[in-house]
This record gives C-alpha cells, structure tokens and sequence, in this order.
C-alpha cells in the first residue's frame, strides 16, 4: 500500500550531502555524517542537497521510515517494525541452522575431538544446558579454545620466565602479541577468552576451564549461552 503521509515527527531531519550509486542501492550520506543505504526497489532516487527525514526512536534504534523531500520512501509503525523484526530474526535462525547441518556441524566436531578433555567437557557443557548452543555459539566458543590450545604450544616452547611472566599476567598487552602474533580473525573479545582459558590450562586448572563462563555470556547472558543450566536460574528466582 502506498503512503503518502506519515503521521509521526521525524526523529532527525538533514541535508544530503553525497549520494554513491551502488548496483542494487544508493548509498547516502547526511548534514551530520550518517550514512544510510536506499533500496532502490522503492524507486526514489537521493541527490545532493535535499532533505532527508528519518523515522524512529533516534541513534541507536531501528530506521522505520525515511521521507526525501517530503516524498516517502518508506514507513512502518512500531508494530509493523515489530513483525518485520521478528520474521528477519526467524529467517536468520534457520539460515544458520541450515547452515550447521550442511557445512558448520562434520567441522565442529572434528575440532571437538582434537580438544583436550577439558576443553570438550567445557563444550558439552553449553550444549547440555542449550539445545540450541551448537548452530547459534558453538563456532564462536570453538574458536577461543581452539586458539587457547595453539597458544599453550607456543607458550610451552619459550624461555621459563617468559612463560611465567605470561602466565602470570606480567606480560602487557603489546608483549602478549609480538610473543603470540593473533590472527586478524580475533576480536578483543575472542583474544582475551583464548588468553585466559590458555592460563588457566598452563596452571593445570583443568576444572577451571570447565567452569569458566561462555566468550559471549556477558553479551547474551549466562543461561541464554548455556552456562548454567536453565531450570536452576529459574528455581533462584
């Protein structure tokens, strides 16, 4: 259904100040250096100098709508927003699942058996407490034990003290990574988890690693990632 007005204020109001022409969208940027892209399957085409109105909650929140020049590009209310959300949400967990049966799953077990046992018990962990660890977090977690496994060879083949300043946590950052050069693949996030799990397997800590919180808990939550088991987060409320 077209719409021609939109019965909302906008919740930014700027000036476009360069239009790039891609294959399938143009890209715009406004007055205050946010760039946005417009799907050009809604036949407007942005140039240089007019107004673009965007609709929502503001920085942070979901673009709901778009007006250029008081031309509506397109709009959806909270609850039209609402529904799209949760249809992309649906779509993507099944692309991932589809995923991990066809390609992710031979993978992730092969490099479940080349762990040591600890490492799989911390595994089999998140996958007894979340059925659906393994096509949403197992490739994630995977990666930082993996990397703390190759960091304990590299650590086991350096000089003793270098070894203990590392383990110890005398090393800074920058001497970490000249001495274990990671992957570009890491984020903060995955580096630090790899490092830590590496420590505590070096200092033969071994319950340690099974115990120790998921690399995506405190983004997720604990009983989403499955560290705890659900119905005993449940029973301490």
């Amino acid at each position: 259904m077209k719409i021609d007005v939109i019965r909302e204020s906008p919740c930014e109001i700027n000036k476009i100040v360069e239009v790039v022409d891609g294959k399938n969208s143009y890209e715009i940027k406004v007055s205050d250096g946010f760039w946005f892209m417009v799907d050009k399957k809604y036949g407007v085409k942005p140039e240089v100098g007019q107004t673009a109105k965007f609709y929502g909650k503001g920085i942070g929140f979901t673009i709901r709508g778009l007006a250029i020049n008081e031309q509506v590009v397109f709009y959806r209310t909270e609850e039209q927003e609402e529904v799209r959300f949760k249809k992309w949400v649906e779509d993507e967990n099944n692309k991932e699942k589809k995923e991990f049966i066809t390609k992710g799953k031979a993978k992730l077990d092969k490099d479940y058996k080349s762990l040591p046992k600890c490492f799989q018990l911390r595994i089999q962990k998140f996958r007894n407490n979340n059925p659906d660890f393994r096509w949403k977090y197992e490739n994630y977690e995977m990666f930082c034990c993996k990397t703390a496994m190759d960091i304990v060879r590299k650590i086991e083949k350096v000089d003793t003290k270098v070894r203990e300043d590392f383990i110890n946590g005398k090393l800074s950052h920058d001497e970490t990574d000249k001495l274990l050069k990671p992957s570009h693949e890491h984020s903060g996030n995955t580096w630090g988890m790899a490092c830590y799990l590496a420590k505590l397997y070096l200092l033969k800590r071994e319950d340690d690693v099974i115990k120790l919180h998921g690399a995506l808990a405190p983004m997720v939550g604990s009983e989403e990632y499955g560290c705890v088991p659900r119905k005993a987060v449940m029973k301490c409320r």
